[in-house]
């Protein structure tokens, strides 16, 4: 039978111990600043308009997406998607809610039940390929848990749209579908070209989209919460007026 001296076990315990002390330290940093970036603002002047194109920003508490015209004389999403890859062409739909991630995390994980750890550690903490999903709606859907609503001008929706294109990985200047692998006949994934990690994850891809339109929202926001938390300052701040 082997045995192993004391003073190796306490050497292995003291380790462990480390190990534990150093992952809370950093989980606890990492709130931290979750926290700090939620709550400062960028665009903090920016005053909401009352008339534009709405465009909503829809999340599940989660996950958060842009959800755009599906037709707008602005930007025709079919030049850049084949609507044609979709049971019932976007164009004859009325929204497109699109989003950006992980994509061992979207393709793995259909339904929150169906998570598993080895996924959601692998996005948090290495950084990894990501994809994008589109997904048409008849309606506008309202059943997620945080729901905003914007009224952009027409030069606010062509930066957010030249934004979320910028994502799309191509291929002779066309997207890259990833074939059988959506959640339903209305939605479809394609290969994007950046990488997902715990400091550029799909809610800051939002966010930085909000940013890039010059729309108030957090200066770094890693879960939704402190996206959404300057979407409603910046509402509160037209009533209060």
């Amino acid at each position: 039978m082997l045995t192993y001296p004391l003073f190796n076990v306490m050497a292995i315990l003291i380790s462990l111990v480390w190990i534990v002390i150093i992952s809370i330290g950093i989980i606890t940093l990492y709130l931290l600043l979750t926290l700090l970036g939620g709550i400062i603002p960028v665009n903090k002047k920016y005053r909401i308009n009352t008339e534009g194109i709405e465009v909503y920003i829809s999340s599940n508490g989660f996950h958060t997406d842009f959800i755009v015209p599906a037709i707008h004389a602005c930007f025709d999403w079919s030049r850049v998607v084949d609507d044609r890859e979709y049971d019932t062409p976007f164009t004859e739909q009325s929204y497109l809610g699109i989003g950006w991630g992980d994509k061992g995390f979207y393709l793995d994980t259909p339904s929150w039940a169906e998570l598993k750890a080895k996924t959601a550690l692998v996005a948090a903490f290495i950084p990894s390929p990501t994809c994008m999903h589109l997904t048409s709606y008849a309606n506008r859907p309202e059943s997620n848990k945080f729901f905003e609503i914007l009224h952009l001008t027409s030069e606010q929706y062509l930066i957010l749209c030249e934004y979320i294109s910028s994502y799309f990985e191509t291929d002779n200047n066309k997207t890259i579908l990833i074939s059988d692998v959506g959640y339903t006949s209305d939605d479809n994934f394609y290969e994007s070209n950046d990488v997902y990690h715990a400091f550029n994850t799909c809610n800051f891809w939002v966010n930085r989209g909000l940013i890039k339109m010059g729309v108030r929202a957090a200066l770094w926001s890693p879960l939704d919460r402190g996206m959404f938390y300057q979407l409603k300052r910046m509402k509160a701040k037209r009533w209060n007026r």
